[in-house]
């Protein structure tokens, strides 16, 4: 079952561009180490223009982006943590890519434990994800740690 208050949306436009993602992520402290748990309920494409939800099987360039951003989030926290992805949704293509979806997971972990990001991180971040559409990237897996897009 998914707690659907704990979805968080991202819809902006930078640049003529949209950013489009939902992430679902149940967080909780873990003794020994960051555990990431995947629990995906989606459904998948279901028709041009509708919400794309991931599923077990397939989407494997969101779910890397997913673990990527946790990884990121993970490295600027002085806890552990055991995250459930629950939920993963966007438009491919047209409004979502790796690069938003691991940036929304970041900000949605973040919330969850009422953390805070160093605005000049936060920045840096961001900057990366609005240049996701650019060049290609948006075939691209993110690194958030090294601000790099990867084949």
């Amino acid at each position: 079952m998914i707690d659907e208050k704990l979805d968080f949306r991202l819809l902006k436009v930078k640049n003529g561009k949209p950013f489009f993602a939902i992430i679902n992520l149940e967080v909780s402290r873990n003794d020994n180490e960051n555990e990431v748990i995947e629990e995906y309920h989606g459904e998948g494409w279901k028709g041009q223009g509708s919400i794309e939800s991931v599923t077990m099987n397939g989407y494997e360039d969101w779910k890397k982006a997913v673990k990527n951003g946790l990884e990121f989030a993970f490295s600027n926290s002085h806890e552990k943590w055991k995250v459930k992805i629950k939920k993963v949704e966007g438009r491919i293509f047209t409004d979502t890519n790796p690069t938003i979806v691991g940036y929304v997971t970041i900000l949605a972990f973040y919330k969850q434990i009422n953390l805070e990001l160093d605005s000049d991180l936060k920045n840096k971040i961001e900057n990366f994800t609005f240049k996701s559409w650019e060049n290609k990237n948006y075939e691209k897996i993110p690194n958030f740690i090294n601000l790099v897009y990867e084949e």
